[in-house]
């Protein structure tokens, strides 16, 4: 509007009356543009609120030394606790081949591929010091899967929470592989191990040790707050538990002890968390409590994560649940993750499957399908480049593939780095 009229004004050669009606137009009309503008503005700023969605449960994730770890901070915490404990070894299970630790290994996800087909024909040889005695020892290296095993778990809390599943994003989590003991030893009455050493020969220049693996969840174990009470239904019961203040900002997950008809729905209020339940029993319930950034904790170094970019396309696609299936939704998905913005996808290819050697793995292998399998399945091949490759290069771009492939299920998604 005030582009119009000052193009009218301007065709006004007398400059007298130039000046009489601009002031006349300001005096009549600024008031009014005011008042359009600022209601566009809330009207705009009211769609993008009620497209907004309430709990984004972003996994934060990175790796740090044991010694760097900081216990009191209120952000990132180990996915495992045993990582912070003192190495204890189980002697009744030596027969049994027990580990010995894990090593981080930090290369490239094609390198450690090339590493691990070797590893089932080796035995690496080494020392186990001991109160009493040295003992010489055999082990052998495979690539370890409890992290994993603890991302399927957060992958069936989303499932019995009635939240949307997103890909973790933790690169590092693959590059770790266990030690296990391959010669049995006979201890003494009170023998105690006091040290480990192994020569990994050509592998040693690449290990690190006492790596842990952090994200931004925190579990709490949590009691019923009095009896559980009658549910609007009259067939359910809610169960009520009440946080502290410092928990009344956090996104929770539920994870109980019933081992039939869990969380049927859960409500948060401001000071507390109801979750409606077929049970009409006092219940321990075990919260994991996941934690949003502060602005500070957003410039931890190495620091990933599952965020997404803010847009209105992606709350209003989210929430109305469907998914549109073309080129373009594609490289959207692609490109709408925070920590890949390095990753830029520059081609989509269909084919027909085929015996071939790709540049990326699932993440997601615990999403079962049940209407198709693999081998029914067309190849969907995403080509990146990336600005600057990096050991973890492939490990986001196995992350973009397996967050597209739950878009588009029919498909098996594989990557590679142009």
């Amino acid at each position: 509007m005030k582009e119009h009229w000052q193009e009218r004004l301007s065709k006004i050669e007398d400059l007298d009356e130039r000046r009489l009606l601009r002031d006349v137009l300001l005096a009549a009309f600024s008031n009014i543009e005011h008042y359009t503008d600022g209601q566009l503005e809330a009207i705009k700023q009211r769609v993008f609120d009620e497209n907004k969605i309430d709990h984004q449960f972003d996994i934060y994730t990175t790796i740090v030394p044991v010694s760097a770890y900081d216990p009191i901070n209120d952000f990132l915490f180990p996915m495992n606790e045993d990582d912070l404990k003192e190495f204890l070894f189980d002697k009744a299970a030596i027969g049994e081949k027990p580990t010995l630790g894990k090593l981080y290994f930090e290369l490239d996800y094609l390198e450690l591929l090339e590493i691990g087909k070797t590893l089932p024909s080796r035995k690496f040889k080494g020392q186990l010091k001991t109160s009493q005695a040295t003992h010489e020892i055999e082990v052998s290296l495979s690539p370890y899967e409890g992290y994993m095993k603890q991302i399927e778990k957060l992958y069936e809390l989303h499932l019995e929470n009635n939240v949307a599943w997103r890909t973790v994003l933790h690169p590092s989590i693959h590059k770790f592989m266990e030690i296990r003991l391959e010669t049995e030893l006979t201890f003494k009455k009170n023998e105690k191990i006091e040290e480990i050493t192994i020569d990994l020969e050509e592998l040693d220049v690449y290990k690190q040790i006492n790596q842990i693996p952090l994200w931004n969840i925190k579990t709490k174990p949590f009691n019923n707050q009095g009896f559980p009470i009658p549910a609007g239904d009259r067939i359910n019961y809610e169960h009520v538990l009440i946080f502290e203040e410092e928990m009344r900002t956090l996104d929770y997950l539920i994870d109980s002890d019933l081992e039939i008809d869990g969380v049927i729905h859960t409500r948060k209020e401001i000071d507390r968390l109801v979750l409606t339940s077929s049970k009409d029993v006092i219940s321990k319930w075990h919260l994991w409590m996941i934690v949003n950034p502060l602005e500070t904790d957003l410039n931890i170094l190495n620091l990933t994560s599952n965020r997404k970019i803010e847009s209105f396309m992606d709350h209003f696609i989210s929430r109305s649940g469907r998914a549109v299936r073309t080129i373009g939704e594609i490289h959207r998905l692609a490109n709408s993750f925070v920590s890949t913005a390095p990753l830029k996808l520059v081609d989509v290819e269909i084919g027909a499957k085929q015996d071939a050697f790709y540049e990326t793995y699932a993440l997601n292998l615990f999403v079962k399908d049940y209407i198709r399998t693999d081998d029914d399945k067309k190849i969907m091949k995403l080509t990146f480049t990336a600005d600057e490759i990096t050991v973890f290069t492939r490990d986001m771009m196995s992350f973009l593939t397996s967050e597209i492939a739950l878009y588009f299920p029919e498909y098996r998604c594989v990557g590679e780095l142009r």
